[in-house]
């Protein structure tokens, strides 16, 4: 079994959604840590909870006074991929080839996350857009056509021999909708479409930001996807 099909089968075994090879060869070597390859993977958040952050605005903000963030959903899914990506390097380092771990830790521990601007060289929707997977909403998160923007990723970059992905960059389709603008209760979202040049800072205005996940949920994207289930 190659490398590649044995990462595939772990990940799906481990209750990833996807799991994208992607070329990020082209990228200048503080963003790709002079790796050539990327190992992109997700996991979709349920329409339940959706439907709930949709009832209740306050929701996260409720989770975090009463102490129970830790047993949010989100939050569990990110640990999941964090711990997974660690995992998915070392097991890479073992056959021989390097790999470096995008978790929250491993960039924090390797100097490649800059807390006062909150920002990595490479985030993981960046490889998702190489990936062909969707482009980058008005609320600066990725946005799917299967899933909206309700997904936890991480990745692992890496020079083990695998066959990869690369698309030009797809544009946005949020077009004139300003419904996660509207949802953003603390005017964190600046309104801004999208495009190849445009810079974090003009979409969103990172300080504000109260990660209520408001606009992730409002998203007509993910609000479809949300209500599959009921639909059946």
């Amino acid at each position: 079994m190659s490398i590649q099909s044995e990462l595939t089968h772990q990940l799906y075994h481990q209750g990833v959604d996807f799991v994208q090879f992607v070329d990020v060869s082209a990228l200048p070597d503080e963003q790709n840590n002079g790796l050539p390859r990327a190992i992109l993977f997700g996991i979709s958040l349920t329409p339940e909870y959706l439907r709930e952050i949709s009832r209740q605005p306050s929701y996260i903000q409720q989770k975090v006074d009463s102490g129970e963030i830790h047993r949010d959903e989100f939050e569990l899914k990110e640990k999941k991929t964090n711990r997974l990506a660690d995992g998915i390097a070392h097991f890479i380092r073992q056959k021989g080839f390097n790999a470096h771990s995008q978790s929250e830790e491993n960039l924090a521990q390797s100097g490649r996350y800059n807390e006062a601007i909150q920002q990595t060289p490479l985030p993981h929707k960046t490889i998702a857009h190489l990936a062909g997977m969707g482009w980058i909403g008005k609320h600066n998160l990725l946005v799917t056509p299967e899933y909206g923007s309700a997904i936890s990723m991480c990745s692992v970059l890496t020079d083990a021999p695998l066959e990869t992905v690369l698309y030009l960059p797809e544009g946005s389709q949020c077009d004139d909708c300003h419904i996660c603008v509207d949802a953003c209760a603390p005017g964190a979202l600046k309104g801004k479409t999208w495009d190849i040049q445009t810079s974090r800072d003009e979409i969103v205005d990172i300080a504000l930001c109260t990660t209520c996940l408001r606009c992730l949920v409002m998203c007509p994207w993910t609000l479809r996807y949300a209500l599959t289930d009921l639909l059946e």
